[in-house]
């Protein structure tokens, strides 16, 4: 598959977007809070399943060269590996019209990341580290601490869809 100049443009932007705010994070638990969520749902609104694949496969890329092959072992792993599901998934699932509502697509792709990622943690934690956490103790760190945030940036990523989508109608 070809890509077009101004398709890698796209991608390597939000894939830069996306790994730069990683670093805005707020450690709580075995992983941080951070605002990549935010990036990775705006990534499936915007972009083609193919933009928004590639788009968070080069973050994970350009997360294990700048952070390290390290990082496979941590808790949050699984969520990187989740956010490429997670954008191709919403983008499928906008183009092919399976679901039209923007709420809805974040909500599901929410869902799905932690779906994935949970349970890397889970590993990580009791299998790797050998913490044997409770399976309300991994829930806990890995879902419900971050259901209001993920709430919020799925708002904040309805509303920013909205604009650019308002915006770029305006344009011939």
């Amino acid at each position: 598959m070809t890509l077009t100049t101004r398709e890698m443009t796209r991608i390597s932007i939000m894939a830069a977007l996306t790994l730069v705010s990683s670093f805005i994070s707020i450690p709580l638990g075995p992983v941080a809070i951070t605002l990549q969520t935010l990036f990775v749902l705006l990534t499936g609104l915007l972009f083609t399943p193919k933009l928004a694949f590639y788009t968070q496969l080069l973050n994970l890329i350009l997360t294990l060269l700048v952070r390290g092959p390290q990082i496979v072992l941590g808790p949050s792993f699984g969520f990187l590996v989740a956010f490429i599901v997670v954008a191709t998934l919403i983008a499928w699932l906008k183009v092919n019209k399976k679901i039209q509502s923007d709420t809805l697509l974040v909500t599901v792709g929410t869902i799905v990341s932690y779906l994935i990622g949970t349970p890397y943690m889970a590993f990580i934690l009791n299998g790797v580290m050998e913490l044997n956490l409770s399976t309300t103790e991994v829930l806990y760190s890995g879902i419900i601490m971050f259901l209001p945030g993920d709430a919020l940036k799925a708002l904040l990523a309805v509303v920013v869809v909205k604009s650019v989508s308002k915006t770029l109608a305006t344009y011939p």
